[in-house]
């Protein structure tokens, strides 16, 4: 490929909290994400700023996991422990995105199914997550793939 055919470079991104180490507040968000080419109907999990809002709807800020379709219910997490994948950066538009769209080159159709804020902490292999009576806890196994627990926290605590 000579230089003047090749893709732009993507920006660099910014290494900040969700994406770094840190505490602190997080917009939490998932979307089903129907007849994926390849991968096949998938639940995808995000983790980002949570001034999402506020940022580019095209940043790429927000952590991002593919979790089996038997992770959700209609509108809730199920409890349990799920495999998933670790994604590239998604734009922070999954952050935020209130109805289903179709995804531009045939890459299926999302439908967004969680929309929370909440608290996370990021450490190297590892993160947590609180939301409503949700927590999530994430610990990678290998360089792509994690384990992901969704908890449902005691009413008393």
């Amino acid at each position: 490929m000579t230089p003047e055919a090749q893709p732009p470079a993507r920006p660099a991104l910014p290494r900040e909290f969700p994406l770094a180490d840190g505490e602190g507040a997080v917009a939490i968000a998932a979307s089903r994400h129907l007849d994926a080419p390849v991968v096949g109907s998938h639940i995808d999990l995000f983790l980002g700023p949570d001034s999402a809002a506020a940022h580019d709807r095209d940043a790429r800020v927000a952590r991002a996991y593919r979790l089996p379709l038997a992770a959700f219910a209609a509108d809730a997490p199920i409890a349990g422990s799920y495999e998933a994948v670790a994604l590239e950066p998604h734009r922070s538009e999954y952050l935020t995105l209130d109805s289903p769209r179709e995804l531009s080159d045939g890459r299926g159709r999302v439908e967004p199914i969680l929309r929370e804020s909440g608290r996370a902490l990021v450490r190297g292999s590892m993160f947590e997550a609180f939301w409503g009576r949700w927590r999530a806890r994430g610990v990678r196994i290998d360089a792509a793939r994690w384990s992901i627990e969704l908890l449902r926290m005691n009413d008393e605590s």
